[in-house]
This record gives structure tokens, sequence and C-alpha cells, in this order.
């Protein structure tokens, strides 16, 4: 546990994205599925990259890194129907959990999933209906992890409900990839978080596989080769991994309620739906330019607006900070999926933002921030969630008193360097 001490500052200059976590999963898994070598730039270091990293280590690939760029080797990555019993470690990450599943699922192996934190109490429903009926068993207790699989996937038509998380979808159209035959992959349910499915079939399309969307189903052809167009010969072709949206989010935010902020290294055509940050900085109020691959956000007078959250859960943290600084208060619908991230974000949210001095209140289907134009500071407990850590710094900075945030070491999961951009940025901040 670590304790992060926050005093009054302003927050101004320019920062560099992380990379995107949800891009480097997927070609992260993807490259390892090519059973080749190659290397993938910009790739920035986090535990829920270490989950992706270490479970494919786990099935035979060997990863080395030299800054932010990876190497990776799977010439030896575990073949069809391996006899040998894997146990995987996916940490606290849920996109490592939810997309490994079915993949090993369609390989025939033997595999135990665990987790750490709350990871073994994310819901699985939507695989523990699907799998057995296509020739999978799984074992489970209560529901929890450890989850233990077997047996080989097969079938020519499947159907998912993405109403909890895209990450099925994601997880199935890669699977599916993998099978001998063609194969259709119908949703049951509006497809919640559709952005990120985008971003799977984007990656998916970089290493020659297609995934053809038509209605609400996908086809796939069977015998789909996953090709890796990259060396450690030819570094001029190496794949790079394109900036966080989620994550600039914060500081983006930062620059409309304290200073004058600009974030590089962001691509303005990106599938990733936190690119919604932007348009609900707009809604806002917020004083905002666009360059070629970066976005400059400065102070400026803030109003409430309405905000349907429904597909992009991650960036609720710090736009409900944001809102306290409006003048009128902002109502955020489509927040039903916050009660199952790292923490009950519903909760954690509105306890943020009250223990800094504003108010807030949640429905399961509705948080209402209630703007005042300020925040007096306080002791946030994080509830071990690296985006109310991120979120309450944001707001801190702008606090009249110190800000004291507990489990402040939780941004790791997904942005390690986050104090130091924030002390670059003019922050003031101690972390014990």
């Amino acid at each position: 546990m670590s304790t992060a001490i926050i005093r009054k500052s302003v927050l101004s200059g320019t920062v560099q994205a992380p990379s995107s976590k949800s891009v480097a999963h997927r070609i992260m898994i993807c490259a390892a599925l090519s059973r080749s070598k190659c290397y993938i730039k910009n790739v920035s270091e986090s535990n829920d990259m270490d989950a992706t990293i270490g479970c494919l280590e786990a099935l035979g690939a060997k990863f080395s890194r030299k800054g932010k760029t990876l190497y990776l080797d799977a010439t030896n990555f575990v073949q069809e129907n391996a006899t040998e019993h894997f146990t995987l470690n996916c940490k606290e990450s849920g996109t490592t959990l939810r997309v490994i599943i079915p993949i090993c699922a369609a390989l025939g192996l033997n595999v135990t999933f665990v987790g750490e934190g709350r990871l073994p109490f994310r819901p699985l429903d939507e695989y523990l209906k699907l799998l057995p009926e296509h020739g999978v068993k799984c074992t489970m207790e209560e529901n929890f992890l450890p989850l233990t699989i077997s047996g080989k996937l097969s079938g020519e038509a499947f159907e998912i409900s993405p109403k909890i998380s895209s990450q099925y979808v994601t997880g199935m159209l890669l699977a599916l990839s993998l099978l001998h035959n063609d194969t259709t992959l119908k949703l049951s349910s509006d497809l919640v978080g559709g952005q990120y499915v985008d971003l799977t079939t984007d990656v998916m399309r970089k290493f020659s596989v297609e995934a053809k969307k038509c209605g609400n189903s996908y086809f796939i052809t069977g015998d789909s080769k996953f090709t890796a167009h990259s060396s450690y010969s030819d570094e001029k072709v190496g794949i790079t991994v394109e900036g966080d949206w989620s994550q600039a989010a914060f500081f983006l935010c930062a620059g409309a309620i304290n200073g004058d902020i600009t974030v590089e290294g962001l691509d303005l055509e990106s599938s990733q739906g936190d690119k919604a940050i932007l348009d609900i900085l707009k809604a806002f109020g917020a004083d905002i330019t666009l360059g070629e691959n970066s976005v400059r956000v400065k102070k400026s007078a803030l109003k409430g607006a309405k905000i349907n959250a429904l597909d992009t859960p991650d960036l609720v943290p710090v736009v409900a900070l944001s809102a306290v600084f409006c003048e009128g208060d902002t109502e955020i619908t489509g927040v039903e999926r916050l009660k199952f991230k790292e923490s009950d974000r519903l909760l954690s949210t509105s306890d943020m933002i009250k223990s800094l001095g504003g108010d807030a209140t949640y429905t399961d289907s509705c948080m209402t921030i209630f703007g005042q134009g300020y925040l007096t500071g306080g002791k946030v407990q994080a509830y071990n969630d690296h985006r109310i850590v991120m979120a309450s710094a944001v707001g801190a900075a702008e606090c009249e008193t110190d800000t004291v945030i507990v489990d402040a070491h939780a941004v790791n999961k997904s942005y390690t360097d986050f104090f130091d951009d924030y002390r670059s940025l003019g922050g003031n901040v101690s972390v014990e």
C-alpha cells in the first residue's frame, strides 16, 4: 500500500500519452498467434501488460524489452491440442482473462485461470454458458476463479451476449479465427463498447485475419493465419502501438479545470472509444485545440451537461470529477457496468467526490454530480482502483487544502509513469 499527498498547484505543459493498453493487448496476442519473431514499438509498462505477457510466456512465447520496444519470439508458442496442463495468472486484467480463455479453448488446451484483486469475482457467465455447448468443459466453484477448461472448441454457429462486456466478442473473434472451419458469431444483444471490437478487427487485419461484420453477426474464415509483418532484422516495419485516449483523458480534464495542457501521441482517427473525451469536454464548454497528433486543453468556464457513458465507462471517474468544477449539474447515464470494474465505480467515484468536498449521487443507471466550481480537499480511499487514484490527483491540484490518496500504487495497473508525468506538468505530489 502507498499514499500520495498532493498540494494545490497549476498543471501546465506538454506530456506524451502512454501507449494504448487495449491496442497493445490485442497486438501482443495476435503476434503470439503468428508463431513468428517480431517487435512491437511503444509499449508502456504496466501490471496489465505484464499479465498478458506472463500468460503468453507461460504458453511458450518469449519477450524481451528495450525501453518501450518489445521483442517477441513466438516460434515455440503452444501448438494445438498440446497435452500439458497450463496455469495462467491474469493478475487483475479483465482483458487478459476474457480474451485468452476462448483462445485456449480453440487451441484445445487444458488450462487453469487464476487472478488477483477483484478479478476472480468479475463476470464470466457468457463463457460458462457458451463454451460447454461447443465441446469445452468448464470447472469453476461458485462462479469465481480459478476456472479450469479442457476440451476443444468446435462448431459453426456461435451466439454470445456482449451486454456485460465487449471483451467476450473480442475473445471469440480471435478464437474462432483459429478453427479449421468457417464460423459465424451472432450477438444476442446490443453491442456495448463496440469501439473495442472495432479495435480488435483493426488489429486482426494488420495480421492478415478478417472478421467480416454483417448486421449483428461476424463471419470468420476457417484456417486463418496470423502473419506478423515485421521482423527483428527490419526495424522500419515494426508494429507501433498508438497512444491511449483513456489515459490521456486525465490530463486533458486537468487542463480544462486547472491549467493549460497538451497531450501528444494521440491518433485523432483512432477507433478507441475513449476518444469520446473530446466530445465530453466540448459539451462541458472546454477550450480545445487539435493538432496533427496532439490535443491542447486550457482552463475555461465549464458548464454541466448530460452524458451517456454506456460505451465509455472508463472515462466516468475523471469526467465525474471534472463535473464538480462546472456551473450547473451533470447527469451521466449508461453507468450500469461500473459495478464490475476494479472497484464498484459507482460507489468509489461518488466517495471520491464527497471525500474531496463535492457532492454526487447515483442509482444503478445514472450518476448525478452537483456542480459547485471548487473542491476543498481531503482523504480519498481509492479502493485499489487506478482510475480513482488518477481522477483524485486531477482534482487535488485544484483543491484548497492538501489531498491524501490511499492506494496510490494502483496506478501501476495501467499507467506506471502517471505521477512522474504529473510532476513534469508542475504537480506537487509525494508518494510514500
